[in-house]
């Protein structure tokens, strides 16, 4: 994670993003005095399986069709990591879309109460944005098919009000491909903490902020754990 030149992965997305969401918990009360909204973080992973269902949902069997099936479902109904209920426990939801073309991430905010999507782009590659475009678009039709069904309604494709679709202002911009990760998960962190400020999110301290981030992720899990392994 703290190897400049390379991007961060997968793996090191989804615990920085499980770090995040036992935060809120541990810290809930500094969230709701600070009339945050209720939030978590999604796996790498769950958006892109989200997407696998839009030609279904487009051109639906004759059998009835479920978004809230599988991991999705198990997700979405809280029965797996990060445990919250949608539209219960948590408004809105942090995310990363992945283009594995040119290995660069995108952050997702999805307002379920708003209907809204904002991306956190970093500004690199300028190919990536026209490509990855298309996946949100049909993204934000399968977010309010799943809220569609949550709500208990029939889903059908017409009658599919897609959430809009729309860009963060004013954020940092890296001119190295492999700051795209840290940029990403840094960029939703402040969001979900309501900061307006990201002038220190930068290619100047990205080092330092990877650095902090396995810093973080250390003490968080692997410190508690042999604390607690010490205890016994």
């Amino acid at each position: 994670m703290d190897d400049a030149e390379n991007n961060l992965n997968k793996e090191h997305i989804n615990v920085a993003f499980e770090m995040l969401n036992c935060k809120r918990v541990e810290q809930g009360a500094w969230f709701r005095n600070n009339n945050l909204p209720a939030a978590c973080f999604v796996p790498v992973k769950f958006l892109e399986v989200v997407g696998y269902a839009y030609e279904s949902v487009r051109k639906p069997h004759k059998k009835k069709q479920t978004l809230l099936e599988g991991c999705v479902g198990e997700l979405v109904k809280g029965l797996i990591h990060p445990k919250k209920v949608w539209l219960e426990d948590v408004d809105v939801i942090y995310g990363v879309i992945e283009d594995k073309l040119s290995y660069h991430y995108i952050g997702v905010e999805i307002q379920l109460m708003d209907n809204t999507i904002t991306l956190f782009h970093c500004g690199l590659p300028k190919a990536n944005i026209k490509r990855a475009l298309n996946q949100i678009q049909e993204l934000a039709v399968l977010i309010s098919a799943i809220k569609m069904e949550l709500l208990g309604e029939e889903v059908n494709f017409e009658d599919i009000s897609p959430f809009e679709v729309k860009f963060a202002e004013g954020l940092p911009k890296t001119k190295f491909p492999y700051n795209c990760g840290i940029f990403v998960v840094k960029m939703l962190e402040c969001r979900s903490l309501g900061l307006k400020s990201m002038a220190n999110i930068n290619d100047e301290t990205a080092m330092d902020l990877r650095s902090k981030l396995c810093c973080e992720i250390f003490d968080h899990f692997m410190d508690k754990d042999f604390q607690e392994g010490q205890r016994k």
